[in-house]
């Protein structure tokens, strides 16, 4: 798979698309850009198409095309003008729910649905979190070092560090949790890693917000997919979307927490974002 840059109204952003149908827009989370798409390649799968930019400050994205989610927005939706794609529905994971937000709120004549996927959307709250200190931590002056370690440890024990992301990344006790997972749930842990993070991209979603009131705008039917056992966006987000997002259900991810993505249950969480995205979706959103 081989990137793209588009020269749009806002400035170069850097993109992949793959599959065929109703386009998806994806906007992915941190340590992610427009690679990482294993976490939603099974749509694919179930007839859509997905596009995933690289958000500002993530590849090749600079981050002055948007620096705040609401202008990180306006950039992805030169983006769909100058792909020529009039409509889709949006696929925010974890980082990128308060840009997923902005969009569905300020734009809701381009967008039809919004799935939240481990999304933050009470970033304001964050500091309170008890995981957040550290997450913030880990993206320091010595993240770049850090971040080709874990490439290292995944490569030389991928079941190792299955174990110590599922540690990490959600509460569901460590041990049962690898021990339900297949050879290709830990190989998908193992390819996370490969994968770039950036410091800039992530520093700077730190700073975005979202309000009570953005999410009371939304009109466009929202699927919260999130997990009760998440330890590093809390089940509290989901609550929180729910709470004030008029068309919001609630669809429950795992004992996996934040990589929902893996193990046995996300086949049947595809299921569902499929059939909640195939409503309304047309089929020539894309020429």
């Amino acid at each position: 798979m081989i990137s793209q840059i588009a020269q749009t109204s806002r400035g170069p952003i850097e993109y992949t698309l793959i599959g065929n149908g109703p386009v998806l827009l994806a906007c992915h989370g941190t340590s992610a850009n427009c690679y990482s798409t294993q976490v939603l390649e099974s749509l694919t799968d179930a007839g859509f198409s997905l596009l995933t930019p690289s958000r500002p400050g993530y590849g090749r994205t600079p981050l002055d095309v948007g620096k705040t989610n609401a202008q990180a927005a306006e950039a992805l939706i030169a983006l769909l003008d100058c792909l020529k794609i009039q409509t889709c529905s949006v696929v925010a994971v974890s980082g990128g729910g308060p840009t997923g937000i902005a969009l569905a709120a300020r734009f809701r004549q381009r967008i039809q649905r919004l799935v939240l996927m481990a999304a933050i959307s009470r970033p304001e709250d964050r500091p309170n979190e008890p995981s957040y200190r550290n997450q913030m931590a880990f993206y320091g002056p010595l993240h770049g070092l850090q971040w080709g370690m874990l490439r290292m440890i995944s490569n030389l024990s991928a079941r190792g560090m299955a174990r110590q992301t599922l540690a990490i990344f959600s509460t569901h006790d460590p041990e049962d949790a690898l021990s339900r997972l297949s050879p290709e749930d830990i190989e998908s842990i193992r390819r996370f890693y490969q994968g770039r993070s950036s410091r800039l991209g992530a520093l700077n979603d730190a700073t975005h917000t979202v309000g009570k009131e953005l999410l009371q705008t939304i009109s466009v039917p929202v699927l919260v997919v999130h997990s009760r056992e998440d330890k590093s966006v809390p089940f509290s987000h989901a609550e929180w979307s729910l709470q004030n997002i008029p068309q919001a259900i609630l669809c429950e991810a795992g004992f996996t927490g934040h990589f929902f993505w893996v193990g046995p249950d996300y086949k049947e969480i595809i299921e569902q974002m499929a059939a909640f995205l195939r409503i309304d979706s047309v089929d020539q959103n894309h020429k």
